[in-house]
C-alpha cells in the first residue's frame, strides 16, 4: 500500500465517528468496573483494538457499497448538489475514491483485511486472557450485522438498517465492554446504555434526510424514505423525549446524585437541535447540516456523561 493509498484509506474511513463505538465499549468497562470487577488492562486494550478494526470494516464497506450504488446510476460526484454526499454518516467519505487516492476493490479488500485482524484477537480475547464462552459469539455477532448491514441481506436498503445500528454501535458496544471485564451477564449494561440507544436510532433517521433523494435513486429504502421527511423530522421530539426518560433509572443506581449534572452537558447541544428542528430548519441544506451536527454531538456525549457519572 502506497502513501497516496494509505491517505485514502484513512480519509475513506472517518475516524472521528469512530468515538460512536469506542466510547460506549469504555463506558461497558467502567460500569463493570463501579460493579466491582478490577479492569484488566491487558484485555481492554486487546478488545478496543478489535472494536475499532470491526468499526472499519462496517464504516469502510458500508461507503464502498453506497458509493458502488451511485456509481452505477450514473451519479456525477463532483456535480453541485451532490457535495452533501460526502460527509454524511449515511453515504460516508468519498472524495477519496472520487479522487482516486483509493479504489473501491482497494478498500473493500482493507475492510475484509480488518476483519481477519479482528479474529485472532477475540481468541486471544476467550482463550488466553479467558474473558468468558461468549467472546467469539459476541465478536461474530459484531462481524455479521457490520456486514449484513450493506453487503449480503443489506439491512440498510431494507429499512432495517436503524435497528441494526441501534443494536450493533449502541447496545453489543456497552454489553461488550461490560461482559469482558465482568465474565458475566447482566441487565446492568442495557439500563444504563437505553438512552444511548434511543439517541443513536434517532441520529440515524435524522442523517438520513440530506441523502433522502439519492438513497431513493438507489432503492435504498431505509426508514426515512418509508416515512417521509416531514414524519421523519415529526419523530425528533418524542424521540429526544424517550432518550431523556431513559435517564430516570439511573436514580435507583448506586450513583451520586451530583455526578447526574453531567447529563445536563449532552441534553444541552440536543436542546439547540431540537429548537433548530422544530423550527423547520431541517428544510434547508444548512440548517439541516447545523442539526445533524448538534445532535451528534449530543449523542456521544451521552456515554461520555454516563462514563463521568460512574467514575465518580
Amino acid at each position: 500500500m502506497n502513501r497516496n493509498t494509505l491517505s485514502g484509506w484513512v480519509e475513506l474511513s472517518g475516524f472521528p465517528k469512530f468515538t460512536t463505538t469506542l466510547i460506549p465499549f469504555l463506558l461497558g468497562a467502567v460500569i463493570a468496573w463501579h460493579n466491582g470487577y478490577a479492569i484488566d488492562m491487558p484485555v481492554l486494550a486487546v478488545s478496543l483494538l478489535a472494536v475499532f478494526l470491526l468499526t472499519n470494516f462496517c464504516f469502510v464497506l458500508n461507503a464502498c457499497s453506497v458509493y458502488a450504488d451511485l456509481k452505477q446510476k450514473g451519479v456525477d460526484f463532483h456535480a453541485e448538489g451532490a457535495s452533501s454526499l460526502h460527509s454524511t454518516a449515511v453515504s460516508g467519505r468519498f472524495n477519496a475514491l472520487t479522487n482516486g487516492k483509493i479504489s473501491v476493490q482497494q478498500a473493500v479488500s482493507g475492510a475484509y483485511l480488518c476483519v481477519l485482524a479482528a479474529l485472532p484477537l477475540s481468541m486471544l480475547l476467550w482463550l488466553p486472557l479467558n474473558t468468558g464462552p461468549l467472546t467469539m459469539p459476541l465478536g461474530l455477532t459484531g462481524i455479521i450485522i457490520a456486514y449484513s448491514y450493506s453487503r449480503g441481506p443489506r439491512l440498510s436498503y431494507h429499512s432495517l438498517g436503524e435497528i441494526a445500528l441501534t443494536v450493533g454501535v449502541a447496545w453489543l458496544t456497552v454489553f461488550s465492554g461490560y461482559y469482558l471485564q465482568a465474565h458475566q451477564v447482566s441487565w446492568l449494561p442495557t439500563v444504563v446504555a437505553l438512552p444511548w440507544m434511543i439517541d443513536a436510532f434517532k441520529l440515524k433517521l435524522t442523517r438520513e434526510l440530506p441523502d433522502f433523494e439519492w438513497d431513493l435513486l438507489i432503492n435504498r429504502k431505509n426508514l426515512a424514505n418509508r416515512l417521509g421527511k416531514e414524519l421523519t423530522a415529526k419523530l425528533y421530539l418524542p424521540l429526544t423525549l424517550c432518550s431523556w426518560a431513559a435517564f430516570i433509572p439511573l436514580l435507583w443506581l448506586d450513583v451520586p446524585y451530583y455526578s447526574l449534572l453531567l447529563l445536563a452537558i449532552p441534553m444541552f447541544y440536543t436542546s439547540k437541535s431540537l429548537i433548530s428542528m422544530h423550527r423547520g430548519d431541517w428544510k434547508t441544506r444548512e440548517g439541516l447540516r447545523a442539526i445533524t451536527k448538534n445532535a451528534f454531538t449530543g449523542m456521544i456525549l451521552i456515554p461520555a456523561a454516563l462514563i463521568g457519572i460512574f467514575l465518580l
